[in-house]
């Protein structure tokens, strides 16, 4: 079972990146174009964080299901990676929340623009650490 969720984990990883990409790539070009929010943005705006929270519920259940996970501390890239995942979810949940509440568009785009960019980089950062890369 922990093998099937180490594919989850590793293949999810993927969709994360698809849809953080789309979704800054999108709240940018409202941010800057000065656009329309629509009910497209809406909805990729609720997907992201979604996505980012499945990932680190797989993370999560697959770090307690190992058998050295009582011991993480003796390997600090995983304690590491968890962390940075941590954040990288907070970062997406805030700039979403902001986003909800914000009454112009623009700050609606402005507001997940950043929180998914922060997002996005520490993703970027955490699998770079996990996979020893930095």
């Amino acid at each position: 079972m922990a093998q099937g969720l180490l594919y989850a984990h590793s293949g999810w990883r993927y969709i994360v990146l698809l849809v953080l990409v789309i979704a800054i790539v999108k709240m940018v070009l409202g941010w800057l174009g000065k656009g329309t929010w629509s009910k497209l943005d809406q909805q990729l705006g609720m997907i992201t964080p979604i996505v980012i929270d499945v990932q680190w519920l797989l993370g999560i259940v697959l770090w307690l299901m190992a058998p050295a996970a009582w011991f993480v501390a003796r390997n600090a890239s995983f304690a590491e990676h968890i962390g940075t995942m941590t954040l990288a979810l907070i970062a997406g949940h805030i700039g979403w929340s902001r986003a909800k509440r914000a009454t112009v568009d623009v700050d609606k785009f402005r507001n997940a623009a950043i929180g998914f960019i922060i997002a996005g980089l520490l993703v970027g950062l955490g699998v770079a650490r996990i996979t020893g890369v930095m």
